[in-house]
């Protein structure tokens, strides 16, 4: 194997994860977690290539470092468990068979059972893949990431207006996002990936968009951890969206959103197991430097550290500070995490328009244009446009949220363009007609996993395009540059 795109490149001191599928030239079973032995025959069949040193030709000669035998990270193959919340009802851990899926756990396990919720190491733990804070990261008031994140998670989209939501359907929206190390989860992994979403989510969530400050997350979970509830509760007064701190104390919510703060994302490894998205962030970073918000230093003082808590997560400092908070909205609303959420706790639009009002386009990713009304349903099908642009061409994301309260099958939209479509999409099948003058009409219907939105359901789908005239903009598509001038998204 030789490194290829993200991966072609390591750092000193840095790591990656890479991987692969492959399918069993000999019977090894169908349970438990790939080893090298499993995978090599042997437990010493790793042969390095010592990269090339162009830069210094002159030290041919000069010996090089040995290079350290690599981890072999593969998804667990157990079959899925009960619900989180089955689970948090259920006092002792042993009913769920710990023993028998050889995960490696700790003393704060068994605090957890004691809380009455659910430890996240119960649906796998990944040290191998965290050794570098592994014996570190509950240290200085720091805890283990349990279901108590739930609630907290619960609790931010109830008072946004959202329906709660299971930590399965978390996990499988991190997975469409691309969120995520692979494409697909397995065993336990949607539980897992969507519990360690919920408490990120939770963590930073409830902060304004005009109040927002990467260096809040650091004096808020410190204070948390080794602070009194009574100063975490002023600085929710102070940046969080209004009425939010009010609704926490109404609804006897503190506590949780309080212990939800002091959890450590590095915990249980799924950090970078699981959780290690390659998705990319405003071309200078990956979903992974984001979710280094959370991680603090040793004194708890700054926030997007990195794993030995001793320096910054770079890439993620170059990010704007309002693409973060938008990323991290997203995982309460289960949005697009590249466009603006909860925007209905920002004082703008809500997202469901009335049906009297005249449909419009998305002006930009934060104004969410609502279609047509559903000729059967009488209910808007919401489409939020967002996307990146490229030389000579962009990619669009449609985030397509079915408003109405029944199932939509073989939805599709229409517009007109002046960019001419690339021939790769997802989610959607594309057929264009030529319309002339430099014009083309675009037709979008649901396709394989797409094709059918359930009720309240929100999917993402999206093609590439090649651009019919030079695009101006911060690098990002929106609905004004995607769709010809004077026309509207409209149903089919």
């Amino acid at each position: 194997m030789t490194g290829k795109d993200w991966g072609e490149r390591i750092p000193a001191g840095k790591s990656v994860t890479i991987g692969f599928n492959g399918t069993q030239g000999t019977e090894i079973g169908n349970e438990g977690e790939l080893s090298a032995a499993l995978l090599f025959g042997t437990d010493n069949a790793i042969s390095t290539i010592s990269p090339s040193n162009e830069e210094s030709p002159g030290n041919a000669d000069a010996p090089s470092e040995p290079v350290a035998e690599p981890i072999v990270e593969t998804p667990p193959m157990t079959p899925p468990m009960t619900s989180p919340m089955e689970s948090a009802m259920t006092p002792a851990m042993g009913e769920h068979g710990l023993g028998d899926h050889g995960m490696n756990h700790d003393h704060s396990m068994q605090q957890a059972s004691e809380s009455g919720f659910t430890d996240i190491n119960i649906w796998g733990s990944f040290h191998d893949s965290n050794h570098n804070s592994e014996h570190n990261e509950l240290v200085g008031g720091r805890t283990a990431i349990t279901t108590e994140a739930l609630l907290a998670y619960n609790g931010l989209r109830d008072f946004a207006g959202l329906a709660p939501v299971d930590i399965e359907a978390i996990g499988a929206w991190a997975f469409e996002n691309k969120l995520t190390n692979n494409s697909q989860a397995w065993g336990n992994d949607l539980q897992g990936v969507g519990l360690w979403f919920a408490m990120q989510g939770a963590k930073v969530g409830w902060i304004a968009d005009a109040s927002y400050d990467p260096q809040i997350l650091a004096d808020i979970q410190r204070t948390a951890r080794l602070g009194s509830s009574g100063d975490v509760m002023q600085m929710v007064e102070q940046f969080g969206h209004e009425g939010f701190a009010d609704y926490l104390t109404t609804n006897q919510l503190e506590e949780h959103f309080i212990n939800t703060l002091k959890m450590e994302p590095h915990y249980g490894g799924w950090m970078h197991a699981r959780t290690h998205g390659f998705l990319s962030i405003e071309g200078v970073a990956i979903a992974h430097d984001i979710h280094h918000l959370t991680v603090l230093g040793w004194d708890q003082n700054e926030p997007f550290m990195n794993d030995t808590f001793d320096w910054p997560q770079w890439p993620a400092l170059d990010v704007s500070d309002n693409t973060v908070i938008n990323y991290y909205q997203g995982i309460v609303e289960l949005g697009d995490p590249l466009s603006k959420n909860l925007e209905n706790l920002s004082g703008t639009t809500p997202l469901i328009s009335s049906t009297d009002s005249k449909p419009s386009l998305n002006p930009s990713p934060s104004d969410p244009g609502t279609v047509q009304p559903d000729p059967l349903t009488g209910s808007p099908l919401e489409i939020q446009v967002s996307g990146d642009l490229w030389e000579g061409g962009f990619t669009v994301s449609m985030n397509v949220t079915n408003q109405s309260n029944q199932s939509l099958d073989d939805w599709g939209v229409s517009f007109i363009s002046t960019h001419q479509f690339y021939g790769e999409s997802w989610g959607v099948d594309v057929s264009t007609q030529e319309l002339g003058d430099g014009l083309y009409r675009y037709e979008l219907k649901g396709a394989d996993w797409a094709q059918s939105l359930a009720a309240g359901q929100a999917m993402t789908v999206g093609f590439n395009a090649l651009s019919g005239e030079e695009l101006s903009g911060d690098g990002s598509l929106t609905s004004e540059l995607l769709m010809a001038s004077g026309t509207e998204l409209t149903l089919l």
